[in-house]
């Protein structure tokens, strides 16, 4: 949806910690957007930073490894993609309404903000 939605769109980088997510993503996208280019990488980001930085990071962290959940886990990943933006950079995240990340976004962006919410989700977005 992304690749339709963008114009200007020059290329998508998916990082995915999980190898077989990261397959399965692999053949999504390659059945839905065969002509953007994508690179693929098996990734922790919690651990590792990118190599490159990146205009626009747009992403649903995730909040659990196991049945616990671990909001925790999700604030170092919008911290991780933070360090992954160039300057100016935009984050755009959805997640569950419940989860605690309006605390993580001022300590981690210049600007931040709520795009929408509905009674199950919500889409933050800061600005590096």
């Amino acid at each position: 949806m992304l690749a339709e939605k963008a114009p200007n769109l020059k290329g998508i980088d998916l990082f995915e910690a999980d190898y077989h997510s990261l397959e399965a993503a692999r053949t999504n996208l390659k059945a839905n957007c065969p002509n953007v280019p994508t690179r693929f990488f098996w990734q922790d980001l919690t651990s590792e930073e990118t190599r490159d930085k990146y205009d626009l990071i747009v992403m649903n962290p995730p909040f659990h490894e196991t049945q616990a959940a671990d909001p925790a886990l999700g604030a170092a990943m919008i911290k991780a993609a933070a360090k992954a933006l160039k300057i100016g950079g935009r984050l755009m995240l959805v997640a569950n309404r419940g989860l605690p990340y309006e605390t993580v976004m001022p300590e981690t962006f210049k600007e931040w903000g709520e795009t929408c919410r509905n009674a199950r989700f919500k889409v933050l977005w800061g600005k590096r």
